[in-house]
Formats: structure tokens, sequence, C-alpha cells
């Protein structure tokens, strides 16, 4: 189990984030810190100052302050503890410290734990490659009455991210309430403080007769929650260093799952081997105007083999009309009509193993059979029956976190 320090545990970030904890599976909070330590009612302890600690946790996770980065960091250094820092706001020589930080331990650091809003950051950053040149660029940011720094620091990640993608990067201004001249080449940041949005950006493209909007609602406080206690858990097991969620996303071994109906599958059981033979098969299937999916054939053995291939089911009697003639060559045709196929995608499937030992394990849990399976790098491609389809998505999102 992984022990958790919340420091801002009595803000509203820390009340939500200690509820998430309290519904995962292997982690928990072992202690708060916050200035009003008796302003909420926790189940773990909570204390004025960090230094007074007396549990050892194994991560921290900062929702404080900025003000609170050089009690936090010295806490972590002298104890070994990795941090997460969720705080925005940090001035540029306090960025400079938490880098120096990272070089003894383990700091995940992120402008906006929400990974739809690091995906929408690199939309941004590919949307300013190919348009920001002709484009004037505008980012509004929206968020709750209580926010105390403006613009937040999402807004100023993301113009960072359009500003990689430029040849030659634009100046920022914050608002334009005491100019009186045009426009320049600037992106401008603007940002709304009202009621309790919990967050929202909106990036503009503005053209020439058109406009291009990259927009993110975080909707609760929640999915913050969940990238923090997802970060922790990353950063537990990692070396020293400066990560970020770009380094989550990457390292995920399965960050997608798809599901495509309508699948058939055919098997020529204990067929006849010779090279010829296989190939005149799908020649055959090929001019009949019929597409395979997955194709496997079994290693030859006394001669024989068994080829196995998916494919649309509304093909399926068509294509068992044009192999009708190799029964003679083979046992049996065995056919199955209603599959589905499931593909599982991530980059991190090339450098982590186990990846198909977990989730074949995970499905084989559920009872799901598996009837075909294909591989490549990133992503694995299996059928199961259509009834069971949606059953196997849910045991692939559980089993990996998505």
């Amino acid at each position: 189990m992984i022990k958790i320090l919340i420091c801002g545990a009595n803000g509203k970030m820390g009340q939500t984030l200690a509820k998430a904890a309290a519904c995962a599976d292997e982690m928990y909070v072992c202690a708060g810190v916050d200035k009003l330590p008796d302003a909420a009612d926790n189940d773990f302890p909570v204390y004025a100052d960090i230094f007074d600690c007396r549990e050892n946790p194994d991560v921290i996770i900062d929702f404080s302050r900025p003000d609170a980065l050089d009690s936090n960091l010295r806490y972590a250094l002298m104890n070994g503890i990795p941090i997460v820092i969720c705080t925005t706001g940090f001035s540029d020589d306090e960025k400079q410290r938490i880098k120096n930080a990272s070089s003894q331990i383990p700091i995940f650091f992120s402008a906006n734990m929400s990974l739809g809003v690091n995906l929408q950051m690199e939309l941004s950053r590919r949307a300013a490659a190919f348009l920001g040149e002709d484009c004037d660029i505008e980012i509004v940011e929206k968020h709750h009455n209580q926010k105390v720094d403006a613009p937040s620091g999402t807004a100023f990640a993301i113009a960072e991210a359009i500003n990689d993608a430029l040849m030659a990067p634009k100046p920022l201004l914050c608002g334009r309430c005491t100019r009186s001249e045009k426009r320049g080449l600037e992106i401008g940041i603007h940002a709304v403080r009202g009621g309790t949005i919990a967050g929202e950006h909106s990036v503009y493209f503005i053209g020439t007769d058109e406009i291009v909007e990259i927009k993110h609602i975080a909707q609760s406080r929640q999915i913050f929650a969940y990238g923090a206690l997802r970060a922790a858990a990353f950063i537990s097991r990692m070396p020293a260093g400066l990560y970020s969620m770009a380094d989550i996303i990457t390292e995920s071994a399965v960050t997608s799952v798809t599901k495509d109906d309508g699948q058939a599958m055919v098997t020529l059981s204990e067929l006849k081997f010779s090279p010829e033979t296989v190939a005149e098969i799908f020649t055959d299937i090929a001019d009949a105007g019929i597409r395979l999916d997955i194709i496997s054939q079994t290693m030859p053995h006394n001669g024989r083999v068994s080829l196995s291939f998916s494919l649309p089911r509304a093909d399926l009697k068509r294509c068992l009309k044009v192999i009708a003639k190799y029964k003679p060559e083979c046992d049996e045709i065995i056919e199955e009509s209603s599959l589905s196929k499931l593909t599982v995608e991530g980059a991190g499937m090339k450098t982590q193993s186990g990846v198909a030992a977990k989730l074949f394990g995970a499905l084989a849990e559920k009872d799901i059979g598996i009837f075909i399976i294909t591989t490549s790098e990133t992503n694995i491609s299996f059928c199961v029956e259509t009834s069971r389809a949606v059953d196997a998505i849910g045991v692939v999102a559980e089993a990996f976190c998505l």
C-alpha cells in the first residue's frame, strides 16, 4: 500500500483527493498538512507544520500554495520522499528550485493533473505547427471565484506548448485593458473568475474567415484528484528526476481499447499442409473481394496445420462457399458468426513485459474466451463473443486503469 501525505489537506482539492484516495485499492492517506489543521473532520492526522508529521509517507501530494514550496521540498529532500506538485502560480525562481531538487528525489510537476488537458496541450501544439504562423492565437481560461492566481498555470503551459511548435515564439499578453493599439503578434491570455467553475480552457486559432477552437472543460475536481493519485503511483517507483503527465502518457503500457462489432471467424482444421494450398486459399478469397483481418496458422505437425482468419460477418456465407472446395483437404471447416474485435493499444508495450499476461489473465478471471489474437509492438487485437464484448472492455479498462 502506498502511504500518502497531503499538503493542503483541508482545502477543497485536498478534501477531494482524500475522498478519492479512500476509494483506491493500493494507496491511502496516512497524514495531512494544512495551516488550519482543525478546519475539516478527517480520519487521518493533520499537522500545521510538515516537520511535525510523525507518519512515514511514501509519497507527498501537494495541493497547497506556492509559499509552502520551500518547506515541502526541504521535508521531501530530508526524508528522500517523492513529491507530486499540483500547485500552480510558481515564479521562475521557484520552478528552478523544483528542478534542482529533482536531481535528488523524484518530483512530478504538472500545471494540470488532467489527462484531457494534457491532450489539449498536445493538440494545441500540433495546431500551432500547422496554423500558428498565419493565425492570431488567444487563450481564455475560466475558474471558480476562490482561485488566487490568474491567468492559470495551465493557460501558461498551453502557451508554452504552442510556442514550442512555432519557428518564432510569440510574446504572451495577459489581458488588454490598458492597451490602445491594434493587436500584435502576441498570444493573448485571458482569465475569468466566478462561481464554482472547476476549470475551463479554450484555445482559439483565429484566421481569415475561420476559427479553430480546442476546448477542455473540467466538470468536477475529481479528475484532478484521480490524476494526482495516478501520478503518485507512477512516481513512487521512479528514480530521481523531474516528471510530468507526458511521462505517464508515454509510459502507460495500455492507453486505449476500441471495439469493432460485426466480425466472424473461419478455421480450416487439420488442413493438409503445403505453401501452395495456403496461398491458393487466400487467393480465392481475395478474388471474391473478401477482406480478411486477423490471420493465424499453427505450426505444421504431421503434415497438417490449422488455418484461421477473421472477416466481416456480412462476408461469412460468401467466404464459406469460396473455400468449400477445400473440405476434402481438412478435417472440418469451423465457423463462428458472432464475434467482436477488441484492439488494445499503448506505446509502453514496446518497453514493458507482461502486458499480454495481465490482459488475458484479467479476461480469464471473468471467463471471457479468446478466439483469435494478433499483435504488434504497440497493440494487441483479439476476438471475443459479441455478447461478452462490453464486459471485456470493462475488464481491460479496470486492469489498466483507463
